[in-house]
């Protein structure tokens, strides 16, 4: 069994939720999302969640022009991925070891491209940062007329 910090930068499978237009309700699917952090005080292996970035095909949407990383053919030949796919660096989120295929991943980032890797983290960074100043600065707002 792999460390969680081994995982970073891998692409695996997790069952992730997802509203359906078309019957107005909540489902689940799977799909693949790139591994970029854990919790840290995680107590085993099997009982951990995992900070993800969801690839998308974007099939229905326009790509965001500054966070979301189009995967280039070649290196989604490499990294298992079989459609016209995006890494949205604007939309982090948590999933549970349980809801994962750690165990076998589909690819690895960190190792056929470093550098986008890289990138995408400090997109990420970037995004976390600029959305976090503008909440601060709507609650300072929102103080001071309350």
């Amino acid at each position: 069994m792999s460390s969680p910090e081994n995982n970073i930068g891998k692409i695996c499978k997790s069952m992730e939720k997802y509203f359906d237009v078309r019957t107005g309700k909540m489902k689940v699917k799977s799909r693949p999302v790139l591994i970029v952090g854990y919790e840290p005080d995680y107590t085993s292996h099997t009982d951990i969640d995992y900070e993800v970035l969801p690839i998308s095909t974007l099939k229905n949407r326009r790509p965001s022009k500054d966070y979301d990383y189009l995967i280039d053919e070649e290196l989604r030949q490499k990294l298992n991925l079989n459609e016209i796919c995006y890494v949205r660096s604007h939309k982090t989120s948590w999933s549970h070891v349980k809801n994962m295929d750690v165990y076998k991943p589909i690819g690895n980032l960190i190792e056929n491209d470093f550098m986008l890797f890289n990138e995408i983290l400090n997109k990420n960074k970037e995004w976390v940062s600029l959305r976090t100043q503008e909440s601060l600065f709507e609650f300072e707002s929102l103080k001071e007329s309350g």
